[in-house]
């Protein structure tokens, strides 16, 4: 079968849909982003009955806060990470080490509004890899921490992967420019994440708060000698 990945844009940040046999829903924006992606569905077709999964890459605000409201609206399974749903059943942003002013600043910002608990239906343990064909989607869920403890990513079998936060993307004049999150748990485990995504066969990422990058770049940014 062929996958296709569908950009919903919820300004600052995107929410991803993969069309296969049936449409998996990759996280569901802020609070505000519900009316986004309903309306983004029914412009393409979608009835909420053909989403057969919704996945949380990790639990902060800007990907968890819709959550209720899509479960409502499709009925589907949502997943997520165990080291997230920790928080998320409690209502809690899964916490980061903040090293700057306003890194903190903005993990504050995603504490408010506060957020209702939510149970997700399945939960993902460290290295279990979950196929998604039963989802019709040929791919899989794999453990990509580092953004935050429990931060996964969907890779297709084609190829191209979803990596949440795990690392952002520019255009600049040389081309295209993979650069670490500005805000994350450890950074040599996004570096792990990134290697173990490569070795995988990934060729081209989509992040959620930047454009589409390929593997050159972020080979690139590994490469790099001088980390700030």
């Amino acid at each position: 079968m062929d996958n296709k990945i569908m950009t919903i844009g919820l300004g600052y940040v995107k929410a991803f849909l993969i069309k296969g046999d049936k449409y998996i829903l990759i996280d569901t924006g802020i609070p505000k982003s519900f009316e986004t992606i309903k309306r983004y569905m029914t412009e393409h077709g979608i009835n909420p009955g053909d989403i057969s999964l919704v996945i949380i890459t990790h639990n902060h605000l800007d990907h968890t806060g819709s959550i209720s409201k899509i479960k409502e609206l499709t009925s589907a399974p949502v997943l997520i990470h165990k080291s997230e749903d920790q928080y998320l059943s409690k209502g809690i942003t899964t916490p980061v080490q903040t090293r700057s002013l306003l890194p903190k600043l903005l993990m504050k910002l995603m504490k408010t509004p506060e957020i209702k608990p939510f149970s997700a239906d399945i939960i993902m343990k460290n290295n279990d890899a979950i196929d998604l064909k039963p989802y019709g989607v040929t791919g899989k869920i794999m453990y990509t921490p580092g953004h935050t403890e429990g931060s996964i990513s969907v890779l297709l079998d084609n190829g191209h992967a979803v990596v949440g936060d795990l690392f952002s993307a520019k255009k600049t004049l040389k081309g295209i420019k993979a650069s670490f999150p500005f805000i994350y748990n450890d950074l040599n485990t996004i570096r792990d994440s990134m290697r173990k995504l490569l070795n995988q066969g990934c060729k081209q990422f989509y992040n959620a708060h930047g454009v589409v990058c390929d593997e050159k770049a972020l080979k690139t940014l590994l490469d790099k000698e001088n980390i700030k």
